[in-house]
């Protein structure tokens, strides 16, 4: 039984024409406060200010963003973006985005386990990557308990702070 089902106050689903603004004051939100957000930093550079519903459609596909919401209000998003070159049409990067930390071992971890779904229903996409800073233990946790394993890590890659942290990078094949 999944987080949503159990809590009626929990709803998962995909954005809609309505959520856009919402949804950018919640992104503006995570990236101003530079905290729980875990997994790919790509899709950051999204031209945020000017985005439409017809943008994040385009930009990242349709179902490729899902909504956690709480009593109606917005409390996570996860994003899945991919390359185009052909050799990598494959592999999708998850990025998760969440209001607290206090959301994250249940809504976020319903979040990536929903765009998996979402992955496998496609049938393009059968692998999945995404990174965590090595001192966001909580989150890891979570990707191990969704079949994620660590596959490496990039030394020293984010200074937040004048403080240098690593990243790790996991992964999991999803046919």
């Amino acid at each position: 039984m999944s987080i949503a089902e159990q809590n009626t106050n929990l709803v998962i689903r995909r954005c809609n024409a309505e959520d856009v603004e919402e949804m950018k004051v919640f992104l503006k939100e995570c990236i101003t406060v530079n905290k729980y957000i875990y997994g790919e930093y790509d899709w950051m550079e999204f031209p945020l200010e000017d985005a439409t519903y017809e943008t994040f459609q385009e930009t990242f596909g349709t179902g490729n963003l899902l909504l956690g919401l709480e009593d109606d209000v917005l409390q996570g998003i996860v994003v899945l973006t991919k390359k185009s070159a052909e050799k990598y049409k494959h592999v999708g990067n998850i990025t998760l985005a969440m209001r607290t930390d206090e959301h994250v071992s249940t809504m976020g971890k319903e979040l990536i386990a929903r765009m998996i779904l979402v992955c496998k229903g496609k049938g393009v996409i059968r692998k999945v990557n995404l990174r965590v800073r090595e001192d966001h233990f909580k989150i890891q946790e979570i990707y191990k308990n969704l079949g994620f394993y660590e596959e490496g890590s990039l030394a020293r890659d984010v200074c937040q702070n004048g403080m240098f942290f690593s990243t790790l990078l996991y992964g999991r094949s999803i046919d």
